[in-house]
Formats: structure tokens, C-alpha cells, sequence
């Protein structure tokens, strides 16, 4: 199983590998005696396992992974397992080499973790409260800083970089009991690159693109934010297409609801960017333009997470949470992306943390 699967079922994380099976009803957990006890408080219905327990009466000596499996198995008098994609080729193949049938299962073990209880969802608005709090210091850090001779921004008789923002959305966020890692604040071209994370001076009159996701240390949960913005003027190009990815941002928070298609969604907004005359081009490699990426992903305890706005089939249902984040790319020029994280409640979808869109600082 991935770690997150894991997470959800047992509520442990720890920070040596342990082992999590479901037998029929029982859920049976392998941890190290260092962690038996957190163990047993994350998961009290769990049957706890620790190498000492499993090869009681052997000699003593180190144990691997997969023989602490197999002597779970063999109490549980098992000779097959299935596992996930993520699952350790080493350990499998040590597990077929002693007689297990090791078959690989696509589908997620826990399907339910798409939709969201009650205090999941508040789980995510936390988060998402935070990343509002580190876009608003970040934007505010950008909003105050001198524009330069040369077009670059200046903050304290310093350069203002992407690094120096990103530092003041780690600490703002590190306050609200979040991490980040990947932060995006890319400017100008660079921007033109959805995951280019962004580098060097800011300049002044071009987009600076800001995507912020956070995960709070405590419960694991994530949240995601996008916003877009240029200090000083910004081009008429750059303009145009902010006021089109605003405007074809609301169409689609507008189509989330209970029973929509996933695939709708994302064929309304590339037809609708198509029509504002802003074709897809994916080629040549490196110079893609357009809208050029999904809708959105869902957000749990993954940052990328089922259900997707995206070309595919499947249902929104209520208690499902997802970005809904369109965007449009101009290699040479920069992006122009803005995002927020939703959930789908009975008819239609409520932002979890509202930030505002505005272009020009």
C-alpha cells in the first residue's frame, strides 16, 4: 500500500518501516518495540506485532522485512498477498522465493478515502487557512517592494528573490503547524512552466506565479493555492489572459456539483480557452502553450489525490475535495495560473479558504 493508504487506515506514521495487513476483518500491524506504544494508541483495534512477539524462542538477530512477513503469514496461515503498486519489488520477490503468491492490485484498497468525512474536510480547510496566510504575506512582501532602475524589485536595499519569498511563506506557514516542500514562486518565463518552482530576481511588470501547498505536521492533511499577480503594470497580453483564466475559473466552479462528470468539466474550460483564442500546443517538448494541464486533483492526505477534474470518467459526489485550478502558458512570456481547493457539498462546491484575485500590485 502507499503510505498514505496506510496513514488512513491505521493513523501511524513513523519514521522506521512497519507493516500493515488486512486479514478478512483484522487489521494486523508489524511495528519495532520502539513504536509499539504509539501504536497502540493510532490503532487500538489493530493486533500488534513486534519482531520480539513473532520469532519468540529463535535466536536473536536482526530481522528483515520480509521475514517478519513471512512469520506473520505463516500464523495467519497465508500463501497469497496482494499488494499495491508501491509495494517494495525487494521484499516481494522475497516473498514469492518462500512460497507466497505475490499479485499486484491496481485498485486502491480503500476507495472511501475520495470522500471526505466531516473532519477531514475541516482537516484541509486548516491547512488551506494557512496557505491563504502565507499568500497573503507573500503577495504583501511582493506589493511592497521598490521597482529598480533596471525593472527589478527591491525589498530592504536588497534584491527581491524567489527564494526570499518562499522563505517567508515557509516561516508563515511552519507558525500555522504546516511544512512545504516545492513551493512555486516563478517569474516571468519561468512562469511558463507549470512545476519550475522559480528562481533569482523578481522583475517588475511581469507575472510572478505563486502556488503555495502546505501539510499540516499533525494530521498529515493538505491544502493548495494559486494565485498570479504582476508588481507594477502588467502587458495587455498579460492582462487578457489573467482576465480569461479569472473568468474561465468561476465557469468551472460554477460546474462542480454532485453528479457532474469529471471529463466535463475539463472539456468545458479547454473549449472555452480554444474560443478565447488560446489553442492547446503540445510541441515541440519545452514549448507547450495554452492550457495545458488538468482542471484539477483532489486533495487528502496525497496532494494529488482521486477524484481529478480531468479526461476521464467518474462522478463528483458530495464530500469529494478538488482544485479547481485553470491556467494558460506562453513560453517567453510566463503563466498565468489561479487556484483554490473546494469541496463538493449537495449543490454545487464551497471554497475552503477564500483569497482575492487581483492582478496588479
Amino acid at each position: 500500500m502507499e503510505e498514505s493508504d496506510v496513514r488512513y487506515a491505521t493513523g501511524l506514521t513513523a519514521p522506521d518501516p512497519f507493516v500493515l495487513v488486512l486479514a478478512g476483518p483484522r487489521t494486523h500491524l508489524i511495528v519495532s518495540a520502539l513504536e509499539a506504544g504509539r501504536a497502540r494508541k493510532a490503532c487500538p483495534a489493530a493486533v500488534l506485532h513486534t519482531p520480539a512477539e513473532l520469532f519468540a524462542g529463535a535466536p536473536p538477530g536482526r530481522r528483515s522485512l520480509a521475514d517478519q512477513i513471512l512469520a506473520l503469514l505463516d500464523r495467519l496461515n497465508a500463501k497469497a498477498v496482494a499488494v499495491g503498486p508501491w509495494f517494495p519489488a525487494g521484499v516481494a520477490r522475497a516473498l514469492e522465493q518462500n512460497g507466497v503468491d505475490v499479485r499486484l492490485e491496481s485498485a486502491s484498497p480503500f476507495p472511501r478515502r475520495a470522500v471526505k468525512t466531516p473532519r477531514e474536510i475541516a482537516c484541509i480547510a486548516k491547512s488551506q487557512r494557512a496557505a491563504v496566510a502565507a499568500m497573503r504575506a507573500a503577495l504583501d512582501l511582493i506589493r511592497s517592494a521598490e521597482i529598480s532602475s533596471a525593472g527589478v524589485l527591491k525589498s530592504g536595499g536588497r534584491t527581491l528573490t524567489s527564494e526570499r519569498v518562499k522563505a517567508v511563506i515557509e516561516r508563515t506557514l511552519l507558525e500555522r503547524g504546516c511544512s512545504a516542500d516545492g513551493t512555486i514562486v516563478a517569474s516571468g518565463p519561468q512562469g511558463a512552466r507549470p512545476h519550475d518552482t522559480g528562481s533569482g530576481p523578481l522583475r517588475a511588470n511581469v507575472p510572478i506565479v505563486v502556488d503555495i501547498f502546505p501539510r499540516d505536521k499533525r494530521t498529515g492533511y493538505w491544502g493548495d493555492i494559486t494565485r498570479t499577480v504582476v508588481r507594477g503594470r502588467a502587458s495587455p497580453d498579460v492582462r487578457r489572459m489573467f482576465q480569461t483564466v479569472r473568468r474561465v475559473q468561476a465557469m468551472a466552479l460554477s460546474m462542480v456539483r454532485p453528479g457532474v462528470e469529471s471529463r466535463a468539466v475539463q472539456r468545458a474550460v479547454e473549449e472555452e480557452f480554444a474560443r478565447a483564442g488560446y489553442p492547446l500546443r503540445l510541441s515541440p517538448p519545452g514549448r507547450e502553450s495554452g492550457f495545458i494541464h488538468s482542471v484539477g486533483h483532489g486533495v487528502g492526505l496525497d496532494i494529488h489525490e482521486n477524484p481529478g477534474l480531468r479526461n476521464e470518467p467518474g462522478r463528483l459526489r458530495a464530500g469529494h475535495v478538488v482544485t479547481v485550478e485553470p491556467g494558460l502558458y506562453r513560453p517567453g512570456l510566463g503563466g498565468v495560473r489561479i487556484e483554490d481547493t473546494v469541496a463538493v457539498i449537495p449543490g454545487g462546491c464551497k471554497i475552503l479558504a477564500s483569497f482575492h484575485k487581483s492582478l496588479e500590485l
